[in-house]
């Protein structure tokens, strides 16, 4: 009999579909947010009647299962925390920093309501990029720009999931220090994780704590893919029998945390399955980081200089706008501190290695 296929067997290389599954995830956010950025605040977005859940919140839900899989491997491959750190920092910093301060620095002067004295002499003009990069308590405005937008003034409102991240990589941290991501320790934490989705009221934009329940559940189940990996089949007829029955049990109090699984687990299947020709998309960059910090603004300028527009115009003219942007980061921002970071890493571990060689001879 035929063994069956399981993470372990495909998650050894990167010769997989995750850069085609987060660029897909990606421009779906984009296509979620046209409809409140031309419409207002309220408007039915695709999937939301049909699911309970925005396409852009499903996007999501699809970024933090295969982050779950992909930081909990990290950490557990790497034998030091510096290393981890660093690693994190360099995905997510030099592509923010350039955003924001393009944001701030250029669109902010070239848009706003205001003077430009006025606009470079508000205290929020200088405040935008650093209180951004804490990602908690974030600023959502600049001075004078987006004043008349539909949704409002919020200059890049797809960051807010940026610090929920930040978060699940501590988390991942603290249970791998505490040796809780050994599969006999593992269960406690998706116990958890699942009381938190399942006593969480479930309507959108129900505040932090239904945000940490939406975001951190699929990030723990990408993470239990990962614990599990000898076990967890990649199978697509597993993924359709778990879409099928979360859509049964729709309008159950069990719905939340099968929603989750089942597109958690229909994202890792999709990144891992051999289909033929899909794996060709990696001889592209990974765009995807890009396409999700760089499509709000873009949007919100599509929505002001051609308003009134409708969700399919913003679409058509925001993607390959927003897609030359995240060709450009990757490029010539992200890449770069990828590779730099190995270097820099190199450099921290020859320093402890040449600080452990000295304690015994400042010891003698």
């Amino acid at each position: 009999m035929r063994k069956p296929v399981v993470v372990a067997d495909r998650a050894g290389g990167r010769d997989n579909n995750f850069n085609l599954l987060r660029m897909i995830a990606a421009s779906a956010v984009l296509v979620s947010h046209a409809y409140p950025l031309t419409l207002g605040k309220g408007a039915a977005e695709p999937l939301l009647a049909s699911t309970g859940y925005k396409l852009g919140t499903t996007a999501v839900t699809i970024f933090f299962a295969v982050s779950g899989f992909f930081i909990t491997k990290s950490f557990d491959r790497r034998n030091s925390i510096p290393d981890f750190v660093l690693a994190r920092v360099a995905r997510i910093y030099p592509g923010l920093i350039v955003v924001l301060t393009l944001s701030a620095l250029l669109l902010g002067p070239a848009l706003t309501a205001l003077p430009l004295g006025r606009y470079f002499s508000d205290l929020h003009t200088w405040t935008y990029v650093p209180r951004n990069l804490l990602l908690r308590s974030q600023q959502w405005a600049l001075p004078g720009l987006f004043l008349d937008a539909p949704q409002g003034p919020a200059v890049n409102g797809s960051l807010w999931t940026l610090y929920w991240e930040v978060c699940c990589y501590g988390l991942v941290m603290l249970c791998g220090l505490c040796r809780l991501t050994r599969p006999a320790f593992f269960p406690l934490i998706l116990c958890l994780a699942i009381g938190l989705i399942l006593f969480v009221p479930q309507s959108e934009g129900g505040g932090l704590a239904h945000a940490a329940s939406i975001l951190s559940f699929p990030f723990a189940l990408g993470a239990a893919a990962y614990v599990y990996r000898n076990y967890v089949p990649v199978s697509g007829l597993l993924a359709l029998a778990l879409l099928a029955l979360a859509a049964l049990c729709r309008w159950t109090p069990a719905y939340p945390v099968l929603h989750a699984l089942a597109i958690s687990y229909g994202a890792l299947w999709f990144g891992f399955a051999s289909i033929p020709g899909l794996r060709a998309y990696n001889r592209l960059g990974d765009y995807s980081y890009g396409m999700y910090i760089y499509a709000f603004p873009v949007e919100q300028v599509i929505a002001t200089t051609l308003h009134p527009a409708s969700p399919w115009v913003m679409t058509v003219i925001g993607f390959p706008v927003t897609l030359v942007l995240a060709i450009a980061s990757w490029t010539w921002i992200e890449a770069p501190a990828l590779a730099n970071r190995h270097v820099l890493a190199a450099q921290l571990r020859l320093r402890r290695l040449r600080a452990r060689e000295a304690e015994p001879a400042a010891a003698s």
